[in-house]
């Protein structure tokens, strides 16, 4: 059996794929999203239920992370370890999985002079083909079902 820190090492990437392909199969956890901006400055913050596995997109870049409120347990290329609110760190680039033990609030900050949301997101992130395929199929259920409730009505 894989562990999550072996997992989320850089040759194992198809691995954390895997992870998030069965988890886009259940019901998603609801993450509230407030975004902040300042001269060259985006701000991300979410609130985050307990007991939530998360697996993050792609960072294009080194950012700086802020663990506000919670518990977390992070896995990244480097290892695993259970990290503490108030806490401040510098996070490389790539995926990181992390499971919040406690309703967590966290913040990633990033330097971008970007203030329109899609575009900050195809600057700082890479979506990988899973997530491209669920997001693809959910528009498609949902044309279906809107045309549906159309022919009904």
């Amino acid at each position: 059996m894989t562990t999550l820190a072996e997992a989320v090492r850089d040759e194992d990437a198809e691995k954390i794929e895997r992870l998030e392909g069965a988890m886009l199969q259940h019901e998603q956890v609801d993450v509230p999203l407030d975004h902040f901006f300042a001269h060259g400055v985006y701000i991300r913050q979410g609130t985050i239920p307990a007991n939530t596995l998360i697996v993050g997109h792609e960072h294009r870049f080194e950012h700086v992370c802020v663990l506000l409120k919670g518990r977390i347990t992070l896995a990244t290329p480097d290892g695993v370890t259970t990290l503490a609110a108030p806490l401040t760190w510098v996070a490389k680039p790539g995926r990181k999985v992390f499971y919040t033990h406690e309703e967590t609030v966290m913040q990633n900050v990033h330097a971008t002079n970007e203030r329109d949301l899609d575009r900050i997101e195809d600057e700082l992130v890479i979506k990988s083909e899973t997530w491209a395929a669920h997001q693809e199929d959910a528009a498609l259920a949902a044309r279906v079902q809107a045309h549906i409730l159309s022919d009904r009505g």
